[in-house]
């Protein structure tokens, strides 16, 4: 595990807006239980047709009790309070348009935790964020007034652009995806769970019939690695070190 990990904080964050009821108002960026009221709402919304929307909604979350933990969010809000007012990685407001700017574009079967989702419109302007959050494809937004914030399947939903913020490194996604991160060059001789992880990477490839339950230890191991370092074009030396363990499929932290 990560000491530090700026992704696994913030998808704790996103669900914590989910169980705590939070809600859908225009231009809303964080405002805590007793600072949302009626005139709030009525104050910020956009039509006295949204306003109604959002207050019906309010009410019914603080009739359940959820009236001193529930924020309100619009739909970039949600994730400006946090990369803004909390982590303070941005010393500006955006919205959904600007967070799609500093995205680098990606196809939807690239999609991964920690990734973002837009609605663009035909004039190639985004609209409406949402956050990818699991393994899953799970993606939390703040949907809008009469729904507020939500965890919903990206299948499904109408989500049509993708992108891959600056805001996250590999380590951390590797780390919120459950995958192992390995640390250290294996060879021969060496002992630990990431030997049976390596040996799990090389049955994958279908270089398996290696112990695992052996001491997780090297050993024979040696010479699977380097059967698949010559099947794939990799200096064969029989060590797993970034280049061999990458190639595996598996995550190599320097």
């Amino acid at each position: 595990m990560l000491k530090t990990n700026n992704l696994r904080e913030f998808i704790t964050y996103l669900q914590a807006q989910v169980d705590n009821h939070s809600i859908y108002v225009w231009g809303a960026q964080g405002q805590l239980g007793p600072a949302v009221n009626e005139a709030w709402i009525r104050q910020r919304e956009t039509s006295d047709t949204n306003a109604r929307r959002a207050i019906t909604f309010w009410r019914r979350q603080v009739a359940a009790g959820y009236g001193d933990v529930l924020r309100a969010f619009d739909c970039s809000g949600l994730g400006m309070y946090w990369f803004q007012s909390v982590k303070q990685f941005l010393r500006y407001d955006l919205a959904a348009q600007g967070l799609y700017s500093m995205c680098t574009k990606i196809e939807r079967d690239k999609l991964r935790v920690g990734d973002f989702v837009f609605k663009v419109d035909k004039n190639g302007k985004a609209t409406h964020i949402g956050y990818v959050v699991d393994t899953d494809l799970n993606v939390i937004e703040a949907k809008g007034r009469d729904a507020g914030v939500v965890k919903l399947p990206l299948d499904g939903n109408t989500w049509n652009a993708y992108g891959r913020p600056p805001f996250w490194s590999e380590a951390e996604v590797a780390d919120c995806e459950g995958r192992f991160i390995f640390t250290r060059v294996l060879k021969y001789g060496r002992i630990g769970d990431d030997v049976c992880e390596l040996k799990k990477l090389l049955a994958a490839k279908g270089f398996g019939g290696l112990n695992v339950n052996n001491r997780n230890y090297f050993g024979s191991t040696r010479n699977k690695v380097k059967a698949y370092q010559k099947a794939n074009g990799l200096t064969v030396d029989g060590k797993a070190g970034p280049q061999t363990i990458t190639a595996l499929g598996g995550f190599y932290m320097v």
